[in-house]
């Protein structure tokens, strides 16, 4: 062997090149056989969905605004001159940063640690209907869209005018911020404990789920957890009974697979969920797939809109699809029977 004979040197030469190609080859086919198994998949959704499910892809429930009560202070007339005040220098209290924890906006998923979903900046007046919302519940509020009747209003401010010879300035009003808190787990009756789906097989135990806040590039993040071996139901949605909408997630490829087969519910299918013993029943309404990974911030909010409040009492079940990733989501929706 002579590493300075010209054929010998093309000879490896040649072998290279021809590994590199046979290399290049199996991965393209490995390339070719997912991207058929995936469409493969999504062609026999097409064949198999009903006609209903079809045309409601593109559909999500309308975002409901919530009613502004504005409440105008009266005031009561100058009733003449009075004794002279002298005025005093209040101390008000410093106010003290609080830290807002961001909900989540999007749909849940399996999620990588270092990948995060981005949520937007709240306005001052967005964080103050998160605040709302967050209290509503901690309570266990079920009634979403309140009425004009069932706000309270706020009390007359009824200002003392006094003499113009001495008019002291009034103290500005310190807004003190709000501190939002992730709710404690519920307890109670409505909160769902086990989920059955006959028709495919889905025979499972629900636990109360929440959200995880995470930080990336000195941002926070909120994404929903996901329970492992269980269905997971989002603790500040609705009760079981009662108007609203039930939010229930779980793993469809790992971890339980509790929901792998839950792309096959068909529309008319029965479900069941148990609550301390009480057993409430349910028939599938629709069946939709969207589009989630990789879509821009506008389409995974409207996405989101499935599982918001809703003025009817529904279950909404959620998981990622197809089985080889996750870049969709299955949104099942069923309502009492």
């Amino acid at each position: 062997m002579n590493l300075k004979d010209p054929q010998f040197i093309l000879e490896q030469i040649a072998l290279v090149i021809a590994s590199m190609v046979w290399t290049l080859i199996i991965l393209v086919g490995i390339a070719l056989f997912w991207a058929y198994q995936d469409i493969q998949t999504r062609w026999e959704y097409v064949l198999t969905a009903p006609p209903e499910a079809l045309a409601q892809v593109a559909e999500a429930p309308p975002a409901i605004p919530l009613p502004v009560v504005e409440v105008s202070p009266t005031s009561t007339p100058w009733a003449g001159p009075g004794p002279t005040a002298t005025p005093t220098a209040t101390k008000f209290p410093t106010p003290t940063a609080t830290r807002v924890v961001p909900l989540p906006e999007v749909l849940p998923e399996t999620l990588n640690p270092d990948d995060p979903v981005p949520v937007v900046i709240h306005t001052d007046e967005e964080l103050a209907v998160i605040a709302t919302e967050q209290a509503a519940a901690d309570s266990v509020t079920i009634d979403i869209l309140p009425t004009p009747t069932d706000v309270a209003a706020a009390p007359t401010s009824v200002p003392t005018l006094l003499p113009p010879t001495a008019t002291p300035v009034p103290p500005p009003v310190v807004e003190q911020p709000v501190q939002v808190e992730v709710p404690a787990n519920p307890t109670g009756s409505g909160i769902p404990d086990h989920l059955k789906i006959p028709s495919v097989g889905i025979d499972a135990n629900i636990i109360p789920v929440g959200w995880n806040v995470v930080q990336k590039d000195g941002r926070e993040y909120s994404i929903w957890q996901v329970a492992d071996y269980a269905v997971g139901w989002h603790k500040t949605t609705a009760l079981l009974g009662h108007p609203g909408n039930t939010v229930m997630a779980g793993h469809h490829n790992v971890n339980g697979e509790v929901f792998r087969d839950l792309v096959n519910v068909e529309v008319g299918d029965q479900i069941s969920v148990s609550s301390n013993g009480q057993t409430f029943n349910y028939v599938v309404e629709m069946k939709t797939i969207v589009k989630e990974k990789g879509e821009p911030p506008d389409v995974r909010r409207k996405n989101a809109q499935w599982i918001a409040p809703t003025d009817d009492e529904r279950l909404t079940f959620v998981t990622c699809w197809p089985y080889t990733n996750n870049t969709h989501r299955v949104i099942v929706v069923a309502k009492p029977v």
